[in-house]
């Protein structure tokens, strides 16, 4: 009899008697605590799953990146070895929309400190010994100095903009180092500096998510992508020619990269159309490139003032280093992102749909041809 007592009574024990056991919710569930607000989108709150405490996904709700995004997420934010490069165990965070503007951002939770020396300081301290001005190679500590002259502090020891690029913010606390990638969206430095700094926030008590998860469904929305072609064929050379008048020659074909169109003779000289597709990437090329030809502008406005040793006047400045023209095109609609019109930086047309960018280079042609032609290629890629 005390046999079969003590056996009931580990049996009770094991199975919870008349409490039925639970059954962990699907992956990707959503399970709001008892009397708290639900749990952020995309998160994985189970009891029964393990969470790797450097998931670089665990530290921003996919709320607060899809404000800065303006659009939804398209897949839960993932993890990722790079550009493309889906990946359970990878060292960044991708948030990705649709339409592929995406903002992604890489935590180094031990080390951070001499990787911020090697990389980011001494590439700063080149651009400062170059001549480079102080605004080229913000580095500062406590306090960020952002797009509008204002200073923004953060939960930072010290931050900097890596030099020459636009859109890639470095955060160093201690001997922890988030960057943060968001060349591929249309975000300000103050919103991704501010993303920054509620990532510092959470990461001694980070989300429960598992930002491996999502790797499958990234990988089936890189199948989305236009898929390269010969550039050469996705116009026929009578669509080419209702915009820029009879060919010349035969379009020269560059693969998937590029054809090139030659229009009729003009004074004598033969006006090339060289049609340039970037494929992947296209956005934060787009975005690069403007701000590389503003930094251009401004230091052959430098140097001329330089060489004149008189002070140049503002307007003129503004006209060497920008804003750049932004033209019209059929892509072209009311609220779009800039990067849907037709931008000239000066050495090249260019106008962005999804992720693909498409240019033509701007000089010695027809400036509203070959936006005409831009838009023609855009439409059908």
């Amino acid at each position: 009899m005390t046999l079969r007592l003590t056996s009931a009574l580990l049996m009770c024990a094991c199975l919870g008697c008349s409490h039925p056991s639970a059954t962990p919710p699907a992956a990707g569930s959503v399970t709001p605590s008892a009397g708290g607000p639900p749990a952020p989108p995309f998160a994985r709150s189970s009891e029964f799953e393990q969470y790797d405490k450097d998931d670089p996904c665990a530290l921003l709700d996919a709320r607060e990146v899809e404000a800065v995004l303006g659009a939804p997420l398209a897949v839960p934010p993932y993890r990722s070895n790079g550009v493309g490069d889906p990946a359970p165990t990878g060292k960044t965070c991708v948030y990705e929309t649709a339409a592929f503007r995406s903002i992604s951002l890489d935590v180094v939770f031990s080390g951070g400190a001499q990787i911020y020396s090697m990389t980011v300081g001494m590439l700063n301290g080149l651009v400062k010994g170059g001549g480079g001005s102080a605004e080229i190679a913000n580095n500062v500590r406590k306090n960020f100095k952002l797009d509008d002259g204002t200073e923004m502090s953060g939960e930072w020891d010290e931050a900097s903009l890596t030099s020459m690029s636009c859109c890639i913010f470095n955060a160093l606390r201690g001997d922890q180092l988030i960057t943060i990638d968001f060349t591929a969206s249309a975000a300000t430095l103050r919103q991704a500096a501010t993303l920054v700094d509620s990532a510092y926030k959470r990461i001694d008590h980070p989300l429960k998510f598992d930002g491996g998860a999502a790797v499958a469904a990234a990988r089936a929305l890189e199948k989305t992508r236009p898929q390269p072609v010969d550039v050469c064929s996705i116009l026929t050379r009578a669509e080419v020619e209702a915009i820029i008048g009879p060919l010349h020659a035969d379009p020269v074909s560059h693969g998937t990269q590029g054809c090139t169109y030659e229009a009729p003779l003009q004074q004598g000289t033969a006006q090339q159309y060289d049609v340039e597709v970037r494929w992947r990437g296209g956005y934060s090329d787009w975005r690069s490139d403007q701000h590389v030809a503003k930094i251009g502008g401004a230091a052959l406005a430098q140097m001329a003032e330089d060489v004149g040793k008189t002070a140049l006047p503002q307007a003129v400045k503004d006209a060497v280093a920008g804003p750049y023209e932004t033209g019209s095109s059929s892509t072209a609609r009311p609220g779009a992102d800039p990067a849907e019109a037709v931008t000239n930086t000066g050495l090249h047309l260019a106008a962005v749909k999804r992720d693909v960018q498409v240019s033509v280079a701007s000089r010695f042609v027809d400036a509203d041809k070959a936006k005409a032609l831009i838009g023609a290629v855009l439409q059908k890629t």
